[in-house]
C-alpha cells in the first residue's frame, strides 16, 4: 500500500527552509487539481467548506492529485468526525478545519483523524485509503496515524486568545491564520484595514514559533514569515486571469486604431 506521506514531506520540507506552496480548489472538477499539481503545487486544498466539492468529488480530486504529484488535502464545512473520517477514507491527506477556538476543539478534530486506539477514527480497508483490502492493515493504519495532517485555522479572537493551548495539543503541527473570518469576526475590513491584524498576526506567530510549530497563510496580506503559504482560490485566480486578458485585448486595439 501507499503510505501517507503529507506530514513527513512538509515537516522535512520546512525543517529544511523550504516554504510548502498550495492552492484552494473549489472547482469539481479534476482537472483543475491535475493542471495545479503540473504547474508545480505542493499541495492543494480541496474546498468543502465554501466550495461545492462533496465525498465523491474529493475522491476524484485525490486521484488527479496521485496522477499529477500533488499532495491533496481537504477544507472540511465543519469540525465534525464524520466529515473527518469521510474526507480521509477518500483519500485525503490531511483536513484543514474551520473555527478551532479551543484545545478541546483542536482534541476532537485529532481523534477524529487517528484510528483506535490512539483516536476514534473508523476502521474500514474498503474503501481508496485503504486499497480495498486487509493485505497490510496495520502498516496502513500505522502510516495513516503518523502522516496524517489536522491543520485548524485560526478565524477568530478566541482562536488567538487560545493559541497557547491550541498548540499544545499532540497531533497539531501546523495551524492555519485566516485573515478573512478573523477580520469579520474583529469587526474589520479585510481590505482597507488588514494592518490591524497585525497584531494578532505577530501573537500567533510568536506562539508557534515558540511551541516549535508551523504556521500556514495566504499569500498577499504580508504574512511573510509564514512557514508555508496558499494562494487564492482557483476561482479567484480564474477571474484575475480573464480580466487581465480581457483588459490586455482592449488595450491593444486602442492602440491600434489610427490617430
Amino acid at each position: 500500500m501507499q503510505p501517507i506521506t503529507a506530514r513527513t514531506k512538509f515537516l522535512d520540507m520546512m525543517a529544511a527552509g523550504q516554504t510548502p506552496f498550495g492552492i484552494f480548489v473549489a472547482s469539481i472538477d479534476p482537472a483543475v487539481t491535475q493542471i495545479m499539481g503540473r504547474a508545480g503545487f505542493d499541495y492543494v486544498v480541496i474546498d468543502n467548506e465554501h466550495g461545492r466539492n462533496d465525498r465523491k468529488d474529493v475522491e476524484n480530486h485525490v486521484r488527479a492529485a496521485a496522477a499529477s504529484g500533488v499532495v491533496p488535502f481537504v477544507r472540511l464545512l465543519e469540525n465534525s468526525q464524520t466529515l473527518i473520517q469521510s474526507m480521509l477514507d477518500v483519500g485525503a491527506h490531511g483536513v484543514v478545519v474551520p473555527h478551532v477556538d479551543t484545545a478541546e476543539d483542536a482534541r476532537r478534530a485529532v481523534a477524529a483523524s487517528l484510528y483506535a486506539p490512539r483516536g476514534r477514527r473508523g476502521t474500514c480497508p474498503a474503501c481508496h485509503a485503504g486499497a480495498y483490502s486487509l493485505d497490510g492493515w496495520i502498516e496502513q493504519t500505522h502510516n495513516a496515524d503518523e502522516n496524517v495532517m489536522v491543520i485548524p485555522i485560526l478565524e477568530s479572537r478566541k482562536s488567538i486568545e487560545n493559541i497557547d493551548e491550541i498548540l499544545a495539543v499532540d497531533g497539531i503541527d501546523v495551524v492555519h491564520f485566516g485573515p478573512g473570518d478573523l477580520s469579520a469576526d474583529m469587526g474589520l475590513d479585510v481590505n482597507s484595514q488588514r494592518h490591524l491584524l497585525a497584531e494578532a498576526w505577530q501573537k500567533a506567530y510568536r506562539a508557534t514559533q515558540a511551541a516549535g510549530k508551523r504556521m500556514l497563510a495566504p499569500v498577499g496580506f504580508g504574512f511573510d514569515q509564514a512557514d508555508m503559504k496558499i494562494v487564492q482560490m482557483d476561482y479567484m485566480l480564474l477571474n484575475d486571469v480573464a480580466v487581465e486578458a480581457v483588459r490586455a485585448h482592449k488595450a491593444a486595439l486602442r492602440s491600434s486604431v489610427p490617430a
